[in-house]
């Protein structure tokens, strides 16, 4: 079975998901002819080294790999790496090529030494190589290889960009979803798609209904709503529906310490549930539940206690 990560990377700037000004600007650097030094910065998975493939596969063509060098930086961050394997590269001769291009992922990795060493081979070796880095932080980088660089912003997905790919991926491979899953699987990638298309993945194949229940137990995240569901159906007098609701949580393999400590989160956070008047009282509750259960009493029937006081209120 083929990885989703690589079958749904984008092989033309067209295919590129938002970053619409970043692509507009490497695409009029290949028009030209007019290949600078470059950082580009940005958060993970938001297409900083596709972007950097598709731009080698666009100047070089069909001989892009023998001209095109991707280093880690996280793991190649040392100044022996860069008097050695890199200089190496670009001081040797393009393949029917005007220069070759390096990329430097995760580059805010790199040791003070290391990036000083790169500032005077940039200038030693302008006419025959590119130098591309990909970075999280860009105050990482020192000033004197900024100043010699072309800096293109990569932004953070919006939900609507997210939600477009999860379409085109469910679409292709056969996945049904509400638009509870869709957010779960938004909220988890916080917009990293290549974390997105992982989980989608995986996800597959147990099932391909995919359900916000299963994104959040795929993730080892609670979900906030679900919970809060279900202590609205307790606070309104429900308690059988209530139990439930909880019950299903507690199925996905959610322990029920996070389960005490995210209702606590949520009750104590939220001025919608119950008024300031009880507030304390029911968070009181809850940390008796929580003593109790660390006392060495079960769990299960502790935490049904503290639903049954919650549905007592009502009355």
């Amino acid at each position: 079975m083929a990885l989703w990560i690589e079958k749904y990377r984008p092989t033309s700037f067209d295919e590129i998901i938002g970053q619409k000004d970043s692509v507009e600007k490497l695409k009029a650097m290949v028009k030209n002819g007019d290949i600078q030094h470059m950082i580009l910065s940005g958060p993970p998975g938001v297409g900083k080294t596709t972007s950097s493939v598709v731009l080698a596969k666009a100047v070089f063509g069909n001989v892009w790999t023998q001209n095109f060098m991707e280093l880690n930086a996280s793991d190649d961050r040392k100044l022996s790496v860069i008097q050695g394997k890199v200089k190496e590269f670009a001081r040797s001769r393009p393949i029917d090529a005007p220069f070759k291009m390096i990329l430097f992922d995760e580059a805010d990795s790199l040791t003070q030494e290391a990036q000083q060493a790169l500032r005077r081979m940039m200038e030693e070796y302008s006419s025959t190589c590119r130098f591309v880095f990909s970075v999280n932080y860009q105050s990482n980088i020192i000033e004197p290889l900024q100043s010699r660089c072309a800096i293109l912003r990569f932004q953070p997905l919006s939900k609507t960009d997210v939600y477009e790919f999860i379409d085109r991926v469910a679409k292709n491979e056969g996945l049904t979803m509400d638009n509870e899953a869709k957010e779960a699987l938004e909220y988890v990638s916080k917009g990293d798609l290549r974390a997105l298309t992982n989980v989608m993945q995986s996800l597959s194949n147990i099932s391909k209904k995919i359900t916000s229940m299963a994104v959040y137990a795929n993730a080892g995240i609670l979900d906030s709503g679900k919970i809060k569901q279900g202590l609205k159906l307790a606070l309104s007098g429900d308690y059988v529906k209530s139990r439930e609701t909880f019950e299903t949580i507690l199925e996905s393999g959610i322990n029920m310490k996070e389960v005490i400590s995210e209702v606590f989160d949520i009750l104590s956070s939220s001025d919608d549930l119950v008024d300031k008047k009880s507030k304390n009282y029911v968070i009181e509750k809850l940390a008796e539940t929580d003593y109790r259960i660390v006392e060495g009493a079960t769990p299960y029937i502790q935490f049904q206690s503290f639903l049954a006081f919650l549905s007592s209120l009502k009355g």
